[in-house]
């Protein structure tokens, strides 16, 4: 605070003298050596500030004087711990090292779920376990549950691959595994010999094992909203199978060997199976000269006139597939053509013969029926959809 100076005899004397010229007109000339007193000029008034920066600027101002405190020593603990505002800084900074910890506390702690389940079922005896939506990366160990589990879920997880400890399961009859992103399925499913049900659906599957088709009791099989493109014909030796769902695929069309299961039930939206992708879905090359004339040799069996066969005659005759009309020999790819079925519940399905010759093509074109193809069974098709 700047105190006022101290008025003297000779200040008061020069102040009157001054205020006596100024009272008479005199003009007033002032230097550098004669300036009136200090003048105070009032602090001006800052503006208001808001209630929550003034407490955060004394939160702030406390810290930094605590910052310059001298430490003192303070007396150990019993256990051994000092506790300092140091320390306590320390611990605020490393929250996000925590949450990692938290993170990876919890899968552990799902993990730990999973197993608990499965223990769950060993000790009270049961053949149903459940663990879906559990999010697992990895399938547990299911060795304990080899001869006692029957049902198993393991829908909507993240199992990248197709969890082979499943295949310890013996008795296994129903194996859920819908939404997840798996690949490909092995062919060793087929060890599962007692499965009656298969859900895979919304994974990324692209084939179908061989293994898959030797399910002999398979009922139900779940592979819709994949990535498949075709049926293999294969799946002929499902005859225990009721019901199919093949939805939001890659569908073009359905192999012949369909028409020879027993299905009361199949789905089949959300493919390319409309009537106007027929006539590309089946288009045709000419054959080669050497299949056709083999294929002719073979036909009216000329080659039994003949003692002796060159070998490399011999080898064009070899013929490796069947016409799936007349059940003759085939050579090479063919002649595909589709033709509209109504039949398991579904209309307009389209499927797909793969001829031997031009003459097997026109026949199908021009039937009503399917000959041969299930016993004691006509598979009507529908002429409105028949190509010209």
């Amino acid at each position: 605070m700047v105190t006022r100076p101290l008025l003297t005899t000779e200040s008061i004397i020069l102040e009157s003298q001054e205020s006596a010229r100024v009272q008479q007109g005199a003009t007033v000339v002032l230097s550098i050596s004669h300036f009136p007193g200090i003048t105070f000029i009032p602090t001006p008034i800052l503006p208001r500030k808001p209630r929550r920066q003034s407490i955060l600027e004394t939160l702030g101002t406390e810290n930094e004087n605590v910052e310059n405190v001298p430490k003192q020593i303070t007396p150990r603990s019993p256990e051994g711990l000092v506790i300092t505002r140091r320390k306590e800084s320390l611990l605020s900074v490393l929250r996000g090292e925590g949450f990692k910890t938290i993170r990876a506390t919890r899968y552990e702690t799902v993990i730990a779920m999973a197993n608990m389940a499965i223990v769950n079922c060993q000790i009270n005896g049961r053949n149903a376990l459940n663990l879906k939506g559990f999010f697992l990366l990895k399938c547990p160990d299911l060795t304990p549950l080899a001869f006692q589990l029957i049902y198993l879920d393991l829908s909507f997880n993240d199992l990248r691959d197709f969890p082979m400890e499943i295949l310890c399961l013996k008795n296994l009859q129903i194996l859920k595994l819908r939404n997840n992103p798996i690949k490909v399925i092995p062919f060793e499913i087929q060890q599962i010999k007692f499965l009656r049900i298969f859900i895979i659906a919304f994974n990324l599957i692209t084939d179908l094992p061989h293994g898959l088709f030797l399910l002999t009791h398979l009922e139900e099989l779940d592979i819709s909203y994949n990535d498949i493109t075709s049926i293999p014909s294969e799946i002929q030796k499902l005859r225990s199978l009721e019901k199919l769902n093949i939805d939001g695929n890659e569908l073009t069309s359905l192999p012949s060997a369909i028409l020879k299961l027993n299905l009361t039930k199949i789905s089949c939206e959300n493919n390319f199976i409309h009537p106007s992708f027929w006539k590309e879905n089946s288009l045709n090359s000419p054959q080669r000269l050497t299949q056709i004339t083999s294929w002719f040799i073979v036909r009216n069996n000329l080659h039994k006139f003949y003692d002796a066969i060159p070998a490399k005659v011999q080898k064009l005759l070899k013929c490796t597939s069947k016409c799936e009309w007349c059940h003759g020999p085939k050579f090479g790819k063919g002649f595909r053509v589709i033709r509209s079925c109504d039949i398991f519940g579904a209309s307009q399905l389209p499927v797909m013969f793969h001829v031997c010759s031009s003459s097997c093509y026109r026949n199908v074109k021009k039937s009503t029926y399917i000959p041969d193809v299930i016993p004691d069974k006509r598979i009507p098709l529908n002429l409105e959809l028949r190509e010209g």
